[in-house]
């Protein structure tokens, strides 16, 4: 099946192969940066970088409000700000050790390029721990709206990640990303952008007041055709924990600030 008239009719949302967790913590504050290189231009990724910032905050122990912004560069073209979203998510099953977490994140994404849609990101985040096995999947799906809107149906995005932790420091884990730009026109498999891969993963840190960081590196393979053959996916995360004196003056937990960058590189061979 031939999909070219498809993929220039739709434009997909971003896909920065990062697996969110339902986890809500009150007074916890958040700052991420998820990007991604591009090398070998696919069908519908003729990219060379796109980043996305996320700022978090827990104004309760199970709602969270998010602030986005997303940039892109295309080939031949320089970087742009594409959308700047707002939205908040809400953890429905609080978890507590082993079991289940489950949360429910909305997102409303302002298109700042002309003749470009506006769009709706929703869908639930889970998260299921047994042990030092925990498992975690994101179902999003994404509406455009306005005049500008080039599909009528939905758009899917499914991140999960299988992760086996060997230690307080080291884990190992698999993660795989699937995205359907139109349910209404599905196409075949190859149609659809479908990858996974190993991932390692690395924490450090976090004791004594200092700062926790954390790590996590591998590579995800396409197994469809309209997916780059091959991206090397790169995180690295510190997490800084405040201290705030209450009003008898005794020490107690404050917020917590989390700087995360997220590097993803994808290549297809010739």
């Amino acid at each position: 099946m031939n999909c070219y008239p498809f993929c220039l009719a739709s434009t997909p949302a971003a896909a920065q192969f990062y697996v969110r967790s339902p986890d809500v913590k009150r007074g916890e504050l958040a700052i991420e940066e998820h990007g991604a290189v591009y090398s070998g231009p696919g069908e519908d990724e003729r990219r060379r970088q796109s980043h996305e910032v996320e700022l978090k905050y827990g104004f309760t122990n199970r709602w969270e409000g998010i602030v986005e912004g997303f940039f892109r560069q295309d080939i031949g073209e320089s970087l742009e700000a594409r959308e700047f979203e707002i939205g908040a998510q809400y953890e429905i099953i609080e978890r507590q050790g082993d079991g289940l977490g489950l949360a429910f994140r909305g997102i409303y994404e302002f298109a700042l390029q002309d003749h470009s849609p506006d769009e709706i990101l929703f869908g639930p985040l889970a998260k299921y721990v047994i042990g030092r096995n925990p498992a975690t999947i994101n179902t999003f799906f994404v509406g455009q709206l306005g005049d500008e809107a080039e599909i009528d149906s939905l758009e899917l995005k499914v991140n999960w990640r299988l992760k086996r932790e060997l230690g307080e420091k080291f884990a190992l884990g698999v993660e795989g990303y699937s995205e359907i730009e139109d349910l209404a026109h599905a196409g075949t498999f190859d149609d659809q952008k479908h990858r996974l891969g190993p991932v390692a993963y690395y924490e450090t840190g976090g004791h004594g007041g200092k700062p926790e960081w954390e790590f996590a590196a591998g590579a995800l393979f396409g197994v469809s055709d309209a997916t780059s053959d091959l991206t090397f996916k790169f995180d690295a995360e510190v997490k800084l924990v405040a201290r705030v004196l209450t009003r008898t003056g005794h020490d107690a937990a404050g917020s917590r600030a989390i700087f995360s960058l997220n590097w993803t590189a994808a290549i297809e061979a010739p």
